[in-house]
């Protein structure tokens, strides 16, 4: 895997020559995955913005090696990349990655994920509001629906700051509930990956009988939860939480489960942001340290806007 992501950097870097000769800022791009939905879009915002800036660009992937990660910035570096972006693996490994490179006058503008010690800009999304937006939702979801005894089931993680930021945010918004007795919650479940999910949230239900509600804290382990759902045909089970996708989308415009709300970040914006803000950087101009990109929650009673998203983004789809 690391030889292939080199030898990729090699040939692009053939390319190099005929670009400088045009004079035309070169942006160098390391992500560690190009697969899925979210990483498509976020690619998709990447090449947007480098068309935008007039500046070429060369895409490299890590796979999730932070010694690969190291040698591709290096190869971006030695190919006299004006810039670098990143989508950073580790959050220490990939922050000495990043000061290394600073301390060669390249800036480096990181996304989605963040590192230390921190680079010229990070553009990231708040993801303690990624929590307390859908529980913005729910408390008005609440009150019209006069609902006022519901016993609620969170499948968390406690690996990840961003999981932990998204769990306290919820919590912090669903406070007036939880203290009027109105929200209980019943259970915690930790889950991450969607196979492993499905048996957990199963588990969780059959030991659990009076679940009205599950939130979860990311995509897969959302799509899990509609899953299991779906196959115990449970339509009385609510359904909330973090990251959206054409599927979950489908289904809050169906009947077969009942997804209330999901909040959402938006890659194609923080890839679009991380190049312009790096372009802006290597041209001297005074770029903000931190640029957070607004989080949109979806409702299952908004079908204009479960539809308008469907429309736009059948194209990150694969």
């Amino acid at each position: 895997m690391r030889k292939s992501g080199l030898i990729f950097v090699s040939i692009l870097a053939l390319l190099f020559g005929s670009c400088r000769k045009n004079n035309r800022m070169t942006v160098g791009s390391v992500i560690f995955d190009e697969n899925g939905e979210w990483f498509t879009e976020a690619i998709y915002g990447i090449r947007a913005g480098a068309r935008d800036k007039g500046v070429y660009l060369v895409e490299t992937n890590s796979h999730y090696d932070v010694n690969l990660e190291k040698d591709l910035v290096q190869d971006h570096i030695k190919n006299r990349a004006s810039a670098i972006i990143i989508c950073p693996i580790d959050y220490g490994a990939s922050g000495k990655i990043v000061s290394d490179v600073q301390k060669m006058n390249v800036p480096v503008v990181t996304w989605n994920t963040i590192v230390y010690p921190p680079p010229s800009a990070q553009v990231i999304v708040d993801s303690k509001k990624l929590g307390s937006a859908t529980g913005e939702y729910l408390v008005k979801y609440f009150e019209a629906n006069k609902i006022n005894d519901l016993k609620t089931a969170l499948v968390t993680n406690d690996l990840y700051s961003v999981a932990i930021d998204r769990r306290t945010g919820f919590l912090e918004s669903v406070k007036p509930l939880l203290d009027d007795g109105t929200l209980e919650i019943a259970c915690e479940i930790k889950a991450e990956l969607r196979e492993e999910s499905k048996v957990a949230i199963r588990k969780m239900i059959s030991e659990n009988p009076g679940i009205g509600l599950i939130w979860c804290w990311n995509q897969t382990t959302l799509l899990a939860a509609i899953d299991v759902l779906k196959q115990m045909a449970r339509t009385d089970i609510l359904i909330a939480g973090v990251d959206m996708s054409m599927s979950i989308a489908r289904e809050m415009l169906g009947n077969e489960v009942k997804v209330l709300a999901v909040t959402t970040q938006q890659p194609y914006q923080m890839g679009y942001d991380a190049v312009s803000c790096a372009v802006d950087a290597a041209l001297g101009k005074k770029i903000e340290p931190v640029v957070v990109v607004p989080v949109i929650t979806y409702t299952k009673d908004d079908q204009k806007a479960l539809l308008e998203y469907i429309k736009s983004h059948s194209k990150f789809e694969k």
